[in-house]
């Protein structure tokens, strides 16, 4: 038994088991310990898949697309028919502003996996940056369908009404996405991120200067909720750079309320 533990050590865990680890990190939104762990394993495995398809994704979540489209590539060299390399490398393509290139390795992914939630997934997110806000509520929808739990879901249908100024019913799906099961931590912050700029938006269409005393209140309420959910998206501990501008539009919508009805 002691010879097979000192075997163990020496050997050290598998790519997969690194792997695992780093996926593990990511949904935590971990990214440094991800990255450590994906980097184990390719350290094990130089051409190990899931490891470099992690480290890509760990990349475009910092905004890191150079170091993201060299992993997505390596990751494609190897496997030329992988899916979650092909979505990440479509991923750089869009963050990067191309939107034409993003759309040909989709394609291919389809080709491959057309029924994968995650492709289609990846299909709305492109639709939504196309500004084809009903094309990408309706893939959605079919995936809501699916799926109902996946609060990644109502996130992308919340981000294409509040976009269209629906903002009672992108709250309606915030809320349906908050309430479900804990996924990714991302996309929690996300959610608490949307609902800050949803809350804040809707505030603002209800001051009526005609009727401070009647509606300042109300719109205060509004306001309060909006900097509670801006509050705790920061709490996550997620970096999410919009939350400033939602800290800046409820400050605004204060003082909005101080001018106007002070007259």
């Amino acid at each position: 038994m002691r010879l097979l533990l000192l075997v163990f050590l020496a050997i050290g865990c598998s790519a997969d088991h690194h792997a695992a680890r780093g996926k593990a990190a990511l949904d935590d939104h971990d990214l440094t310990a991800a990255e450590k762990h994906f980097r184990a394993g390719l350290g094990r495995e130089p051409n190990h898949v899931g490891a470099l398809s992690g480290l890509g994704w760990v990349y475009l979540l910092a905004a890191q697309h150079e170091a993201a489209n060299a992993a997505f590539a390596h990751c494609l060299s190897v496997s030329p028919k992988e899916v979650d390399c092909l979505r990440g490398s479509a991923g750089v393509a869009t963050a990067k502003g191309n939107p034409a290139l993003a759309k040909r390795q989709l394609n291919k992914a389809v080709a491959l996996a057309p029924y994968d939630s995650r492709v289609q997934s990846s299909l709305a997110l492109l639709e939504l940056a196309a500004g084809e806000a009903d094309k990408a509520i309706s893939r959605y929808r079919g995936l809501i369908d699916r799926d109902p739990s996946r609060a990644e879901y109502r996130l992308g249908i919340a981000e294409a009404l509040l976009r269209s100024r629906d903002f009672a019913a992108a709250l309606t799906e915030i809320e349906a996405g908050l309430s479900g099961e804990t996924g990714p931590k991302r996309t929690r912050a996300m959610l608490l991120q949307a609902q800050g700029r949803a809350l804040v938006a809707s505030a603002s269409k209800h001051l009526d200067p005609e009727d401070c005393a009647g509606s300042s209140e109300a719109v205060k309420v509004w306001l309060d909720a909006a900097e509670t959910a801006a509050n705790a998206a920061r709490a996550t501990g997620v970096d999410l750079p919009d939350l400033v501008e939602v800290d800046r539009r409820v400050r605004r919508q204060r003082a909005r309320i101080a001018e106007v009805c002070s007259k």
